[in-house]
């Protein structure tokens, strides 16, 4: 079953944009005001949040979607060996705030504070979660990312030391997989994701899928929490 905050927002903005093609669409999401429930309406219609130079958010829907296949997860030879060494404990929203305010520690980034501050709602709503990296308590790297349903994007990751962050994409995959979770978005195609199996979607295709997998709902924890 949809959660009550997703039946509103389907409620309210399917109905208003369905038929506009994708530029209706777009100003249909463009003018409505950034918080968490438009966050849930943009996925919900297969877009997702990208602020420009400006600092404005804009919403995107590429004609070709990066997704990971759950099922078909490839785990390179050398973050294998890496995992073997259990240099890093995994959790699971332990620190959500600090890990997306660690991914937007860098020159260039999207992730202003108006995000932080949405992402953290979505977050306490159970619609965001992040996975991390510690080592000797301390965080060192990790992602964050929406869910609904048995749906998850990856949004950003982070590192502070080196391949912690492959760690907890990783992980992430395995609660996925435990979960029954349906698509991975990872939105645009990059050589790092390739490594791990990433493909190019059509967007019907993935808008498809996407909806699909927002039916049922999904637990995101660690699988060995996962009720069976």
């Amino acid at each position: 079953m949809l959660s009550r905050i997703v039946r509103r927002a389907a409620r309210t903005l399917l109905p208003r944009i369905s038929g506009g093609g994708e530029l209706g669409q777009q100003v249909a999401l463009d003018s409505l005001p950034f918080r968490a429930e438009t966050v849930i309406k943009g996925f919900l219609n297969g877009y997702f949040p990208m602020p420009g130079r400006d600092g404005k958010v804009q919403w995107r829907s590429p004609e070709l979607r990066c997704v990971i296949p759950i099922d078909e997860f490839h785990v390179p030879k050398n973050v294998q060996r890496l995992l073997r060494q259990n240099k890093f404990e995994i959790r699971v929203n332990s620190s959500f705030e600090n890990v997306i305010r660690a991914c937007a520690e860098r020159e260039e980034t999207w992730i202003t504070e108006d995000v932080i501050s949405i992402y953290c709602d979505l977050h306490r709503r159970g619609f965001a979660h992040s996975v991390e990296a510690w080592q000797d308590d301390q965080l060192v790297g990790g992602l964050y990312g929406t869910c609904i349903g048995r749906f998850f994007a990856t949004e950003s990751q982070f590192h502070r030391v080196r391949d912690a962050s492959k760690v907890a994409f990783v992980a992430t995959f395995e609660i996925l997989k435990a979960a029954g979770f349906v698509i991975h978005d990872v939105q645009f195609q990059t050589p790092y994701l390739e490594q791990f199996g990433s493909t190019l979607i059509p967007r019907d295709e993935f808008r498809k899928l996407q909806m699909e997998s927002m039916l049922h709902r999904a637990e995101f924890r660690l699988p060995e929490l996962v009720e069976a």
